[in-house]
């Protein structure tokens, strides 16, 4: 049994990235169709991690605190209501992760692809570290959970450290209206629903860029300047880890949102 979970888990780990991966290599295709195509089974995936801990709340919220004849009850245990509200948000993560792969460089390609790995390893840890604490599935949801939280504050530090060692763009010759158009005009993005939003990404990091490099080192702009990179930074590597999780917890998570209890 312990094997089948490994092997259903791998293959939903597959399943899961290499949709991005393939979009990060054929991002310079023609048209809209491959995008959205690849999105499905991502944003499937995060909604399924997000949707676990959803469902935990919703449990504890209805069976301690609200009646069950009343209107928030009713409302709270319809599946279909929390699964909307959950897939409406995976989306909007996967169309982040969708704008910034193509723009990853490959040493982090690199660091992803070993972050992938530790998660696998340390995710069955955590389970058996909580297992004499937590009861049941809660179990593994609270592991992903803890283990979600880690991940995203790790991969930010490390591209806080990589960020010192790799090369950056001169701006300092340019004014910010420049340096702005010069990052938008070097995107490629054949898909002309996501184009305009790739090109405001990077020109948003353009703009930090060279704030970072007009202003005095220790200036409460340039301060800030950071401080938006590595917050956009620490929201795409959240939904980075929230799809490598929840395609480690598919198959639990199925079983335990299948369940009809709300209580």
């Amino acid at each position: 049994m312990a094997e089948n979970g490994s092997l259903s888990s791998l293959l939903a780990l597959l399943a899961a990235v290499l949709p991005l991966a393939l979009w990060g290599i054929w991002h310079d295709i023609e048209g809209c169709w491959l995008p959205f195509l690849l999105l499905v089974p991502v944003a499937a995936f995060m909604a399924l991690n997000m949707l676990e801990t959803a469902v935990m709340r919703r449990r504890a919220l209805a069976g301690m605190y609200l009646r069950p004849e009343s209107f928030l009850a009713r409302l709270l245990c319809r599946k279909s209501f929390l699964t909307a509200w959950q897939l409406c948000k995976a989306v909007v993560l996967g169309l982040l992760l969708f704008l910034e792969a193509p723009r990853w460089p490959l040493w982090l390609w690199a660091v992803l692809g070993l972050d992938l790995l530790l998660l696998g390893v340390l995710d069955p840890r955590a389970r058996r570290w909580l297992e004499s604490q937590v009861r049941g599935e809660r179990r593994d949801i609270l592991a992903r959970w803890l283990l979600l939280s880690v991940n995203t504050v790790l991969l930010v530090l490390v591209l806080a450290v990589a960020q010192l060692f790799t090369p950056r763009m001169d701006y300092t010759g340019l004014g910010w209206e420049d340096a702005a158009l010069q990052a938008a005009e070097t995107v490629v993005m054949p898909c002309d629903l996501l184009a305009p939003v790739v090109r405001l990404g990077a020109m948003r990091d353009a703009l930090a860029e060279w704030l970072i490099q007009h202003l005095p080192l220790g200036g409460w702009l340039s301060l800030s300047a950071w401080l938006l990179y590595f917050v956009w930074s620490g929201l795409v590597f959240w939904a980075w880890s929230r799809l490598i999780l929840g395609a480690l917890g598919a198959p639990g998570t199925l079983k335990y949102v299948k369940e009809g209890r709300c209580d």
